[in-house]
């Protein structure tokens, strides 16, 4: 099992899931299934993970271009950080 947890403005109360562990993009898109009102902020249409979003592992920011061959191992925390407007 893996925590993941959300931006509190995205959830309006409860901001910690439970989820499983292995790939990155697979850890994501099987937690948006299971939770499908998620889905469309953390998926594109061609269910890619969305590429403005932040994703950290136990405290570790994953680079874009990481996440693909990031894997989620049992007891992490996957924390999911919304995109931010600002220059």
């Amino acid at each position: 099992m893996v925590k993941i947890i959300l931006p509190a403005g995205w959830t309006m109360g409860r901001t910690e899931f439970e989820g499983s562990e292995g790939l990155l993009p697979d850890v994501i898109r099987r937690f948006a299934a299971d939770n499908p009102s998620y889905g469309p902020r953390l998926l594109g249409p061609d269910d890619q993970l969305l590429t403005y979003i932040n994703l950290s592992i136990d405290d570790d920011l994953i680079l874009r271009a990481e996440r693909a061959g990031t894997e989620v191992p049992a007891g992490s925390t996957v924390v999911v950080t919304a995109p931010m407007a600002g220059g």
